[in-house]
């Protein structure tokens, strides 16, 4: 079994256990509240402008052939924070000086050591697991609708064919990266995937909770 189809089987009930989060339910039924939606679009917002020198320091550790990817990924999210500016407008939420929530500094900071400190196979890792995440959670949403969102565009915009199609290179990349790694570097490499996995389900529960300092 390939290495990513084997991280899915292994880590299949987690998987499913973040998915399962009332945050996503809620969105999909639209009965989130404005409140909790805001919480999520506040946080994401910080996370994604922080993803951009994250996705650099990446790039200083790449081979070749996989940094034009990694620099239209700091394109895309540049265009999500726009996203997100044009979103809190319509929405009447502010964004300005958002502090990080403890989880969500913590995730930033995760990411950011991976990063600057782990293998560029770890980190890789790292990088497809928070975009899968996303992606299946916003599929989920999808999938479960019963009317048009008010958030519409944010679903629609994870849910996407280019979205889709990073996701899956980043899946091909990954496997291709394990076939040429030692058991050791794979082991780090599950190790990294399940704690972002682990993360992205801390980071629904924040919006839906709510969290400070």
């Amino acid at each position: 079994m390939a290495f990513v189809a084997d991280l899915h089987e292994k880590y299949r009930e987690h998987w499913a256990e973040m998915l399962a989060e009332p945050f996503l339910s809620e969105v999909a039924a639209g009965s989130i509240s404005d409140e909790r939606f805001a919480n999520w679009l506040k946080q994401d917002y910080v996370f994604v402008r922080e993803a951009i020198p994250n996705v650099a320091l990446k790039i200083t550790k790449a081979p070749l052939e996989h940094r034009q990817a990694h620099s239209n990924a700091i394109a895309a999210l540049q265009r999500e924070l726009v996203l997100f500016e044009e979103m809190a407008a319509e929405h009447g939420v502010s964004i300005e000086d958002v502090e990080p929530a403890p989880t969500n500094l913590g995730y930033i900071n995760f990411l950011r050591v991976t990063n600057y400190t782990d293998p560029y196979e770890v980190a890789y890792a790292a990088t497809y697991a928070a975009e899968k995440a996303y992606l299946d959670s916003w599929l989920h949403v999808k999938e479960l609708q019963v009317g048009p969102s008010k958030w519409q565009r944010f679903i629609d915009n994870w849910t996407s064919d280019g979205f889709k199609g990073w996701v899956d290179l980043l899946a091909t990349n990954l496997d291709e990266l394990a076939a040429a790694a030692s058991v050791s570097l794979r082991a780090k490499m599950e190790r990294k995937f399940f704690e972002t996995m682990r993360y992205e389900r801390l980071f629904w529960k924040l919006a839906f909770h709510g969290e400070s300092w």
